[in-house]
């Protein structure tokens, strides 16, 4: 069954009911404001039209686990898009929030991550002990099956690494399945990563999605399509989810986002999921609206 039964595409007959429907934009960016290293045309253009021509508010949000949010922030602005750090909202600084929402034992207990800077500054920033790096054994499972945990881990997050190795996966393993209480967290479940030229690369939920199946615990998610990062920003900036909008590529974690959190969506056809994938018989599901790219939200020239 779909979530949503059927997508309005935005044209010049209703883009302006739209428009003024929504008081507050949240963008995911890869894929949808650029692609690798690449702004999509009109992005620029069409944030300031948005953001001080009609006064919207305008937020930002990603997956992307590896950066923190002012690396963020720089790279936003690199582009040449206006962006203020209260604005954007990161899977990483999630994982260190959520852990803050739960109390996590900060003076006794340790984070060991599968990760990169991004999700270890914020952590750190939040005053979280984390563990990265491991003592190196010798190949060979004779060697690997004697790693030693350090048991006063109290959690294992997993994010997009790319120096992943199995000595990390086999400690990740070894303190969800070995440690009483040890917390098994995913930053997001994105299976690939978009990259320039239409190619992709594993994702972050990819390496998820091999702790998961050889411990057998289901991680708790901050990332889309998860409600805790939505959640946070909807309390944070005390907005009215009724005239919220999210901006995405990809229904299975953009769309599906927007959904959870009962707010409106928008799939652009700029990333990940296609027009095909939409509005048909095997359909899983379909966003509120959908455009080719985020520039159709600019005035027409007609």
């Amino acid at each position: 069954m779909n979530l949503i039964s059927y997508s309005s595409e935005i044209n010049n007959d209703n883009k302006k009911s739209f428009i003024d429907s929504i008081d507050t934009f949240i963008f995911d960016c890869d894929g949808v404001l650029w692609i690798a290293d690449t702004i999509v045309p009109g992005a620029i253009e069409t944030l300031n039209y948005l953001r001080h021509t009609l006064g919207k508010k305008i937020l930002f949000v990603t997956n992307n686990s590896t950066k923190t949010r002012q690396q963020f922030q720089d790279k936003i602005k690199s582009f040449g898009i206006e962006c203020f750090i209260d604005e954007v909202y990161g899977s990483s600084y999630g994982a260190a929030i959520y852990l803050n929402q739960i109390n996590f034992p900060k003076d006794s207990k340790k984070v060991f991550i599968i990760g990169e800077y991004g999700l270890e500054k914020e952590l750190n920033d939040q005053n979280f002990k984390t563990i990265k790096e491991i003592n190196k054994l010798k190949d060979g499972l004779d060697s690997v099956q004697n790693t030693v945990i350090d048991k006063d881990i109290g959690a294992v997050i997993v994010g997009m690494d790319t120096q992943l190795t199995f000595q990390k996966a086999t400690y990740a393993h070894m303190c969800i399945k070995e440690i009483e209480g040890c917390l098994f967290i995913a930053t997001n479940p994105d299976s690939s990563y978009p990259v320039k030229d239409g190619k992709t690369l594993p994702g972050a939920g990819s390496i998820v999605s091999m702790i998961q199946t050889s411990t057998q615990v289901k991680p708790i998610t901050i990332g889309k399509p998860e409600t805790l990062l939505l959640d946070v920003i909807l309390k944070k900036d005390n907005l009215d989810p009724k005239r919220t909008l999210f901006v995405g590529d990809r229904l299975d974690t953009d769309i599906a986002f927007a959904f959870n959190g009962g707010i409106k969506s928008l799939l652009v056809l700029t990333g990940i999921s296609q027009l095909s994938e939409i509005n048909n018989i095997d359909s899983k599901i379909n966003p509120n609206f959908y455009t080719n790219t985020i520039a159709d939200l600019l005035p027409s020239n007609n």
